[in-house]
Formats: C-alpha cells, structure tokens, sequence
C-alpha cells in the first residue's frame, strides 16, 4: 500500500516571511484601534486571499491617484512591506493623513544604503524589475535618478563611464542566479568603478536556494503564492528549469490532479506572501488524495465482495478526488444540496462550489431529481459526505465559452471591481477577468481607479497568457473605439460647413488646438484663435474650455476639420469702428518706433502717430518725445476702413502756439526773435520759442550783401519788427529793419537778386555762407 503513496515534500522556509508577518500584523493592530479608517497603500502582499481576509475587517486598499485631501487627521494610512518614496510619504502627510510605516526592515536598509551612497556621489543602478513597487520606493530615495536593469544585456546598454562612479543594488526579492551573472559581467568587463552591494534578502536567498534543491528531487513541484508576488514568480522560473512539471497556484482548487498519481514525488513550496493556511489547505487536499489511493487500494482487494455488489445495483464501488461524476439532486436547502451519486455516501455542493455566479438562494435554481454533474473535491468530510463541486466543470465549459466569445467579436458587459496601476478587473460569467491598462480606453490618460464601480461594455481579447496558461484578458477599448467610429461617421455626415458649433479644447500644441465637436477632432490653428499675433495657443485657450467655433473646411476622405475660433468673435477692427470716430480723442500705448513716426496700440489696433504731428514745433527724432511702452493720447485725425489705417495727432489735441501768440500781437509791434538758420536768400528764426517765421535778405539789412550771414549769427537774439500776421498760413511777416519803410515791403514776401549787378561767383556766395554758418 505504501508503494502507491504519493510522496509530499515541503520546501523550508514556506510562507510568510519575517517582513511580511510584521506588516500584516501592524495593519490588524490599526485595524482594530481604527476601526473604518485604515488604508493601505496597495496591496499589503501580493496575495489577493490575504486582501480579501483584511477587508472583513474593514482595511481598504488605496492607491496615491485616489487619495484626496481630508480636513481631520483619523484616517490611517499603512505603508506596506514593499516600502515607497519619500515623496509619496511627504505627500500623505501634507493631504492630512496619519502614517504607520509598515515597511520591511531590509528593504528599510537598502533604501537607506542607496540614499547614502547617492549623497556620496555615486550614479545609481538598481538590479529589479522597475514596475515592481519596492523598486519605484529605492529610486524615490535616491532623487528619482537611478537605472534599473534586470539582465547582464540591460547592464551593457547602460554605457558605463569610466570617469564616474556607480553604486549597485537589488530588489530584495530578485533571482539570485541573475544576480550573481550581473556580477560576473562587472568583473569581465572591468567596471572597477561599480561598487556592487548584494542587497538581496538573506530568507529569499535560502528561500530559492532550498526551491531548486527540492526541485531537483520532484516529480512534480507546486509554488504557492500570488501571481503578482515577485518573489512567488522567480520561485516559479526557477523551479521550472529544473523540474519541467513547476506549477504555480494560489490554493488548493489549482492543484494539477491529471499530473499527480500512484508513486509521484510532490514539492511544495511558497512564496513570502502566501499565509500558513493556505498551503496547509494544499497539503490536506494532498493528504486526501492519499486516502482516496488506500481506500481504492482497499476496494481493488474486496473486489469480489462490495465491487460486485454496487455493480450488480448499478453503483460505483470506487471513487476519487478530482473524478467527475453525475448524481441526481435528493435535497435542496437555500445554502447547499446534497446529491445520490450511486456511492455508499451522498454528495453535497455548498452554494459557494455551486456556481461562479453568485447565487443567494440553491432553491432558486436547482430542485429535487434535477441530474447534475460534479466533481470530486474530498471523498470524505467531517460528516462522512463527498464533498463535490461543479466549478471546474463550468469553468471548462465557460472557457469554451470566452474562446467562442473571442473568436465572434461578442460584445459583453462586466462590473469592475478592483483596479491598480497596471489595468482593472471584472468577472466575466464568474471568470475573473483583466484590462490591461492600455485596452480600458481610447484615452490614453485613463485612470483606472475611476472605473471601480461601473459597467463597462468589453469584448474578450486573450483565454490563455504566453506560457499556455489560462488567463482572462478583456479590452474595452476596442469597443469603444468601434462605438465612436460609428458615431463619427454619423457626425461627419451631419457636420456643415461655414457652420458654427459648440466643442470642447482637447490638446494645446505650438502650431494650434485640438477641439473636439460632438465626438471628432478638428484643428484650430493658430492663426485661427485670435485676430492679433500670439505665440502660443495658452495665450488664449486652456485645455477644457468650451468653445464656439466655425467649421472652416471639411475633408471627409481623411476625416479632416479645419476650425475657426476667431470667426465667431467680432474683430478687433469691426469693435474699433463700433467704438470710435475720425476726430475722438483715444489713449493707448507706444509698441513701436520708427524714424517716421510711432504705432500706439488703441483697443488692439495698430495706429499710426506720424512725426509731423507729434508737436507743433519741429521734431527732430520720435524718441525725443516718445518711448516704447509709454501710454499716450491723441486724437483720430482719419480713419481708412479699405487699407485698416488710423492716423493718430497728439499736437491736434493742444492750440496751435501762433495762435495764442497771435491773439496779442499788433502790426508793427517790435519782438524779440532767434536766429535758427541762414540761407542765401534770407533767415529763420523762432518767435516765442515755438514759432518759425522766414526773413527774406532785403528785410534782413539794407546793404547790398552776398549772404545774410555778413550781418547775423545763428543763435544771435535780435528785434524784429511785426508788417503782417497770416492767421490761416499761420506765419509773421517780418522785417529786421525798424525804420519806417512799410511802403517797400508791404507786398514784398521775398528778395530777388541781379546777378548782372554783383561783383561775385554763385560758389564765393555759397562758400562764404558755409564758412558762416561753420563758425
């Protein structure tokens, strides 16, 4: 009989480790002193029977995306095993939250192993797998600045330098054998500047160093543990290299039956995040496979006895576990039914083995003489029944289910239940089911966390991973994007254009917007956004704005739409005629000066404020009056709505100076005058400081001369005698010469010259005025 036993062999050390026993017991202590108020931030393991025995006591799992500030400070947060940045940590605290500090002490020490040997100026390399939490928390310690490699090839891309110095460390819970190869790729390749400290855990080292030992010796070997726990994982790769029958399970309704029998040698290891109970779950159903070998041992010797007897009645003499029987159902109860399988004891399925769909109520859905198959899960309990279930026989028919699913395109809806950072869950007809992140929406910026709760349409994309195994992977973005192609196509149907309508900026870019109209994109360039220069579209838009635009241009073929943002608004031209007249006195600013005049911004139109009319008196240079960014006012003097020009006066808006000096003045009055130029044929001179008025020679002195520089200097203040005021030409006529000698110069506005009469050259003349006015 005991050649037929099967042979289980557990791996020491199995189970928790020490790291992970301390943070789950901090998180029950908090737990109980705060009851409803503790998070963890993550997963506490990667085990999700663990999780699920923390939430009956009210611990949540919160991720940092989903934590909002709170205004009382009862709210706890644990920081698991795995540890985090200093960031995150700074971060809980400032929204408000208490922190407990969960984190492993050897992964405490590695986090403070790279700090240090950061601040000593050391480059950073982390030897891990860079999505796994306990890596993101050692680089959050070293400034967000280190490499993370987890191959001898990632090692080599890295372009060590070989004037700067590196420190190397490792996730905990790494492969030890990968580590060891890094190692030696340091030292055949020289990199005498990597100083490399082996970080990983002593008990995950003896952990997977017992692994393959035991799995050297086995038949078969089973690893307990989360899919997601890294440390479960490189238990797997390992054992799976050397013992080709390696399974990874997270209970005992995993086991592999159809490779376990009579004589095979069984390993059973587990990962740091699997709890006693569980695999102690795995060795009884073991154990009971045992049993159920004696007891057919047993049956195989009364052969001629009990065998023949429930043949000749048309039972079974044996059964074993993990066999599929069919029964008929002989009571029903609301939580489990018990069923004649033609054995010497009966059947019973509790409701939690019935279905993978929740069922409140048995009596709802089966009843007494219904024919029912199941399969064998103990052949005996407490109370002398076989416990069976009919999940895996459904599940094998639900996967041929999802597989027909996948290969119609058949479009389902499942409840989300539970996300993190790589993508949400939902069960489909009681499968569980992932999205990864990149398939839950055509957005690519979606959070996960805001799905929990909902219901989302999916269609089914994989039932089985790359090693074969099955695996439940949906996409719900595939069915959103056939939904919006319909709906675009409605829209680019419906869409007019010269239309204007109401949309949403989606994406700002230096060349434009994005803004989306009733499901599509169309592009809003920048030169469509406003009607003055902008160098950036956030001049103007920000992302979320809800805008009117004009449908510029459609082009159906390659689905595109050209918008227009400025076409709805009123131009600041239009606005500027609404506003304003020839004549109306404005103000605005300076923005540019050129040698003719200066352009002043007036309600966003450009105006021109020619030199000529920046003062009565002459100016010389713009910037002797204006400067850039100086606010001005000035009067409209002519609008030209063809060409879109203002001209703009300042000196329009004060009274001419002859004008008020005139006001006063009488004929023949004598005032005092400055010589400001000297020509051939006579003088200017400044009356009043502001005025310019021109002597002719004849009234600058009697004498016959070449020049009137013979008489006066430029600069020279001399009287001069009033003969006429010109009101309209705004000029004086004046004369030098005080005696009375109206009756010559009344009608006399210039000198005339007889060259016959003169005893000089036109070139003595000029040359000589030259001199003078050099001196």
């Amino acid at each position: 009989m005991s050649d037929n036993k099967i042979s289980v062999i557990i791996g020491k050390p199995a189970g928790f480790c020490s790291g992970v026993k301390r943070a789950i017991a901090i998180v029950k202590k908090e737990a109980q002193a705060n009851p409803g108020q503790v998070y963890t931030l993550g997963s506490i393991v990667h085990n999700a029977q663990v999780v699920n025995e923390l939430k009956k006591l009210n611990v949540k799992t919160i991720s940092m995306n989903r934590l909002q500030p709170q205004a009382d400070s009862k709210s706890v947060i644990v920081i698991r095993s795995h540890g985090c940045a200093p960031q995150v940590i700074d971060k809980i605290i400032k929204f408000g939250y208490k922190i407990v500090d969960a984190t492993c002490p050897i992964v405490r020490k590695v986090q403070n192993c790279a700090r240090q040997l950061k601040d000593q100026g050391y480059a950073t390399i982390v030897i891990g797998d860079k999505n796994h939490p306990e890596v993101k928390g050692i680089i959050g310690w070293c400034n967000n600045e280190a490499s993370v490699i987890d191959s001898v090839e990632d090692l080599i891309k890295l372009d060590i330098n070989p004037s700067e110095k590196y420190c190397l460390v490792s996730q905990t819970t790494f492969n030890t054998k990968i580590f060891n190869e890094i190692a030696d790729a340091i030292d055949k390749n020289n990199y005498t500047n990597i100083f490399v400290k082996n970080t990983i855990c002593d008990a995950t080292r003896k952990r997977q160093e017992a692994c393959l030992e035991l799995a050297s010796i086995c038949d078969v070997m089973l690893i307990i543990g989360g899919r997601n726990s890294s440390n479960t994982k490189k238990l797997y790769e390992l054992s799976k290299k050397v013992c080709p029958n390696t399974f990874l399970i997270e209970n005992y309704k995993e086991i592999p039956y159809k490779y376990i029998d009579k004589k095979t040698i069984v390993g059973v290891s587990a990962g740091a995040s699997a709890p006693d109970w569980i695999i102690e779950e795995v060795i009884k159903m073991l154990e009971n496979l045992n049993n159920d070998m004696n007891e057919k041992n047993e049956q195989a010797e009364q052969a001629g006895t009990m065998h023949e007897l429930f043949e000749n009645y048309g039972g079974v003499s044996y059964i074993r576990t993990g066999e599929r029987i069919k029964g008929t159902v002989i009571y029903v109860r609301p939580d489990a039914i018990s069923v004649n399988i033609n054995y010497k004891s009966d059947g019973i399925i509790t409701r939690d083995d019935y279905s993978f769909t929740e069922v409140q109520d048995l009596t709802q859905v089966v009843k007494e003489g219904d024919e029912i198959e199941a399969q064998v899960v103990k052949i005996s309990d407490q109370d002398g029944n076989v416990v069976l279930t009919r999940k895996p026989i459904e599940e094998h028919k639900i996967w041929d289910e999802l597989e027909s699913m996948k290969n119609d395109g058949t479009v389902i809806e499942t409840l989300i239940n539970e996300a993190s950072q790589f993508g949400i869950y939902g069960k489909v007809k009681g499968i569980k089911g992932f999205i990864p992140r990149n398939q839950i929406s055509i957005n690519r910026n979606a959070d996960p966390s805001e799905y929990v709760g909902k219901n989302l349409k999916v269609k089914v994309l994989e039932t089985k991973n790359n090693k074969g195994r099955r695996q439940l992977v949906l996409t719900s973005r595939a069915v959103e994007k056939v939904e919006k192609e319909a709906k675009d196509n409605e829209v680019w149907e419906t869409i007019q254009e010269g239309e204007i309508y109401e949309g949403t900026v989606k994406n700002l870019q230096d060349y434009g917007a994005f803004v989306e109209i009733n499901g599509i994109d169309g592009l809003l360039h920048i030169n469509e956004i406003a009607w003055t220069r902008i160098k950036h579209p956030s001049e103007v838009l920000k992302v979320g704005d809800k805008i009117s635009v004009k449908v510029k241009s459609i082009d159906k073929e390659n689905k595109k739409l050209s918008l227009s943002y400025k076409a709805t608004i009123k131009s600041p031209w239009a606005m500027f005629l609404d506003k304003h007249e020839k004549g109306d006195t404005v103000t605005g600013t300076v923005t540019r000066i050129v040698d003719f005049g200066a352009f002043v911004m007036v309600d966003d139109i450009e105006c021109l404020l020619h030199i000529k009319d920046l003062d009565w008196a002459r100016t010389e240079k713009v910037t002797d009056i204006l400067q850039e960014g100086q606010e001005v006012t000035a009067k409209i003097l002519n609008i030209t709505r063809k060409d879109r020009k203002v001209s703009l006066g300042m000196k329009q808006l004060v009274e001419h100076p002859f004008d008020k000096f005139a006001k006063e003045l009488e004929i023949n009055a004598v005032i005092p005058v400055e010589v400001t130029r000297i020509l051939l044929d006579g003088v200017h001179v400044n009356v009043n400081g502001n005025i310019d008025c021109f002597i002719p020679l004849q009234k600058v002195t009697t004498e016959k001369l070449r020049t009137p520089a013979q008489v006066v200097k430029v600069g020279e203040i001399k009287d001069a005698k009033v003969l006429g005021i010109d009101l309209k030409g705004k000029n004086l006529n004046l004369t030098f010469i005080l005696e009375d000698k109206e009756e010559e110069f009344e009608n006399s506005d210039s000198a005339s010259y007889q060259p016959e009469e003169a005893n000089f050259t036109i070139g003595e003349s000029i040359g000589s005025a030259l001199g003078d006015l050099l001196k």
